[in-house]
């Protein structure tokens, strides 16, 4: 068998440049200096965790990613995601951020549920903890780039839907970027109201304040 590493090399998650072995963050020389921490205050806010800031490097990764079909990128992206602590809690579900099906079938596929897969791949869980189903967005929803944390959460009010199979599920709810955690909050409170025994989201990246 072809080792992984031979049919997809370590890349500069910024400029794609090959990297020498296969370093944490896998950013260049020229790309790091560029990538500024998220501070520990902002780590975990309001129950939601992130893991990196949303900004230089990795904000233009997940950037195209989502946008521009970049899906080379989402394992390297699910390679950072995967050594957070909280995903390695006891989940009997992890569930990716649903898109609208419109919105998927537009764009082809959903980013979450890809970041998701390649998440699960590198922290060493098994495929069947992730459940694409266990949670629904039942309407569309205006973009929410612009609005303020107040806007946001109306815009999604209702947005998200859990069926019964979500009771008594410990549910962990994955998606790329948060920013004031209204879209995470609602996929919450839609498994809550469903059932839920437990439920925690985490996100790639915050964006900074």
């Amino acid at each position: 068998a072809v080792p992984l590493e031979l049919l997809f090399p370590p890349v500069c998650l910024g400029c794609r440049r090959l990297l020498r072995g296969a370093p944490a963050l896998p950013l260049c020389s020229l790309c790091r200096p560029d990538h500024p921490p998220l501070p520990a205050a902002q780590r975990v806010v309001g129950g939601i965790e992130a893991v990196h800031a949303y900004a230089g490097p990795l904000a233009r990764a997940v950037a195209a990613l989502k946008f521009e079909g970049a899906l080379e990128l989402a394992g390297p992206l699910g390679a950072l995601l995967s050594g957070a602590d909280l995903l390695h809690a006891r989940w009997d579900a992890v569930v990716p951020v649903p898109l609208h099906p419109w919105r998927a079938f537009v764009r082809g596929y959903n980013q979450a549920a890809v970041l998701a897969r390649w998440t699960l791949h590198h922290g060493g869980l098994a495929r069947s903890t992730l459940q694409c189903g266990l949670l629904r967005r039942r309407r569309a929803t205006a973009p929410q780039t612009g609005q303020d944390a107040a806007a946001r959460r109306d815009n999604l009010r209702g947005a998200f839907t859990a069926g019964p199979a979500a009771a008594g599920l410990r549910v962990l709810v994955l998606d790329d970027v948060t920013t004031t955690g209204a879209t995470l909050g609602a996929c919450l409170d839609a498994l809550r109201a469903a059932g839920a025994e437990e439920v925690a989201g985490l996100a790639l990246l915050r964006a900074l304040a």
